[in-house]
């Protein structure tokens, strides 16, 4: 099948409007979508990009159903998780309804799912009320509008670059929406020695659009660094291929990284977006600080970087809760569980005891308790309830039902001999285990009908792992390969796939071998986590397949 910007596989296609196509297709593994896909006049790519962001924003917060918000040159899309729910337009009084207007969105033609846990967006067409830039007393921080590809070329060779590549994207462009619907595939090319003009014109001839990406380096101006996607993925004519060249240190219009500590979550990607700078990825631990307070950030405040270049934040969960527990108190006499409930920080408004009559029970002792012995319990959270027995209850003629309450199912059932006996179950932490309701009252024989008992089981805490998280920057490796081609074999055409964790496969490189030979090289990658590699001949599987770590 036909695929969507090289990953999404398409499996049908509604015109909607003008330059509007939306496409259901599937993820590469399996997930259903809805692509929104757009073509544009250049006035409306400021707001598109607006758009862009807004709903970024309200995918971080997890309140849209966004997969993905795409927008470069020739691909302008949403990816909408595909929900079979019943969507309907968004009340005007709920409070999504302001929060869309926060970020410059009208609610009008938004469609929700509703549920337990409020409205949740799952579509919102770009053109809804997207609001205009605001003006610069209004805005956090003046900025002039994003630039995807900026480059200060102060020298006759970066104005070189920077002008055959613009000429090259412009002309790709405005064949890209006839392209996407082609379904002939074309394999992304390997650069080679190649500059990044050639690379262009050769993505050119292929039908495939470039998209630049300058990177400071000592390398040649205008070495191609590398490709995304990777040489030797297939794509549809049309799609585009970011291609990251060199250019002499100190060329690429820089950004100042800003200071975000002690600021909400929300209020640093605000200023981090107002400076030309994006949210990288987020970790949530434990700290001595409010609950969603930036702890710190992987560039260094007032640092110069690239434009467009992402932050990775560590956010605080709030203190570590207090926890505490108790020893086993059944037994022990009232005065000496109120001492032990003190020592563990429950004070006497936090000990609830209810007296209750127990045959063969020493009066004042201790029946059961609602929190388990040497079990952690957040000491905020925790009352400590006691069953405690007073004087012993006996029928007046010596003979009937004894009262129950605070025994075993085990002990009331062996004491109820003789009656109907009918027992129901809760689960509750905030009742004693054991008998908590009997239906006959003490002295009751076994003539006066059913004794329905109703039996406490105490729920098991499950704990709560606790998580450290590391926020690791992505890191270059060269992960090898080596196959030994058995004699015999005729020269054939050898092909290695490298297989990511993700499931992301890659063509790593394509020769003629023949038997008697060792294929053997590397592959430099950024991908965390195993690596599996994988060879064909002729298009058939040889060997085992490579694991490296």
């Amino acid at each position: 099948m036909p695929l969507l910007d090289g990953k999404y596989e398409i499996l049908a296609e509604h015109p909607l409007t003008t330059g509007v196509v939306r496409f259901d297709a599937t993820t590469a593994n399996g997930e259903p979508v809805r692509v929104v896909w757009y073509e544009l006049a250049p006035e409306d790519e400021p707001a598109f990009e607006r758009y862009r962001r807004a709903l970024r924003r309200l995918a971080r917060e997890d309140v849209a159903d966004v997969l993905e918000v795409v927008s470069r040159p020739g691909a302008r899309y949403v990816a909408w998780r595909d929900d079979r729910g019943e969507r309907t337009p968004l009340p005007a009084d709920a409070g999504l309804a302001a929060r869309l207007a926060e970020v410059g969105l009208a609610s009008g033609r938004a469609r929700v799912r509703l549920g337990s846990g409020g409205p949740r967006i799952v579509d919102l067409p770009f053109g809804a009320g997207v609001a205009p830039e605001r003006s610069p007393s209004e805005s956090v921080a003046p900025r002039e509008p994003r630039r995807r590809v900026p480059v200060l070329s102060d020298t006759a060779m970066s104005w070189t670059i920077a002008g055959g590549l613009l000429l090259l994207a412009v002309a790709l462009w405005a064949g890209g929406f006839l392209l996407r619907s082609n379904d002939r595939l074309v394999s992304v090319p390997e650069p080679g020695s190649a500059s990044v003009e050639t690379l262009g014109r050769h993505l050119a001839h292929l039908g495939l659009q470039l998209e630049p990406v300058p990177l400071a380096s000592d390398e040649p101006a205008g070495t191609v660094l590398a490709l995304d996607p990777a040489p030797g993925t297939a794509l549809r004519p049309g799609r585009s291929v970011r291609v990251s060249y060199a250019v002499p240190p100190g060329r690429l219009a820089p950004a100042t990284v800003p200071a975000v500590l002690g600021l909400s979550a929300a209020e640093a990607a605000d200023r981090l977006e107002a400076a030309g700078l994006e949210v990288g990825h987020v970790a949530r631990v434990h700290e001595a600080a409010p609950v969603g307070v930036v702890l710190s950030q992987s560039e260094t405040p007032g640092s110069t970087i690239g434009l467009g270049s992402e932050i990775d934040l560590v956010v605080s969960l709030g203190p570590v809760p207090e926890t505490t527990f108790l020893p086993q108190l059944v037994g022990l006499s009232e005065d000496d569980a109120r001492v032990l409930a003190s020592v563990a920080g429950l004070g006497p408004d936090r000990v609830v005891v209810e007296r209750v009559d127990a045959v063969g029970a020493e009066p004042g002792t201790v029946l059961t308790q609602s929190l388990a012995a040497y079990r952690r319990v957040q000491l905020d959270d925790a009352v400590l309830r006691l069953l405690v027995a007073s004087e012993a209850s006996t029928p007046a003629n010596g003979e009937g039902l004894p009262n129950l309450a605070g025994l075993s199912e085990a002990d009331a059932r062996a004491l109820a001999a003789g009656f109907d006996v009918r027992v129901s179950y809760l689960e509750t932490s905030s009742l004693p285990a054991g008998v908590v309701r009997q239906s006959l009252q003490p002295g009751a024989g076994a003539g006066d009908g059913p004794l329905e008992l109703t039996v406490n089981v105490r729920p098991v805490a499950i704990p709560v792992p606790s998580v450290d998280a590391v926020v690791r920057r992505p890191h270059l490796r060269e992960l090898p390969y080596v196959w030994y081609i058995e004699p015999g074999i005729p020269e054939q055409t050898a092909r290695v796939t490298a297989v990511t964790l993700a499931g992301e496969r890659t063509v790593v490189r394509t020769l003629r071998v023949q038997g008697g030979e060792r294929l053997e090289g590397s592959w430099r990658t950024t991908h965390p986590g195993p690596v599996r590699f994988e060879l064909t001949l002729n298009h058939q599987p040889y060997g085992d397949e490579l694991l490296v770590p």
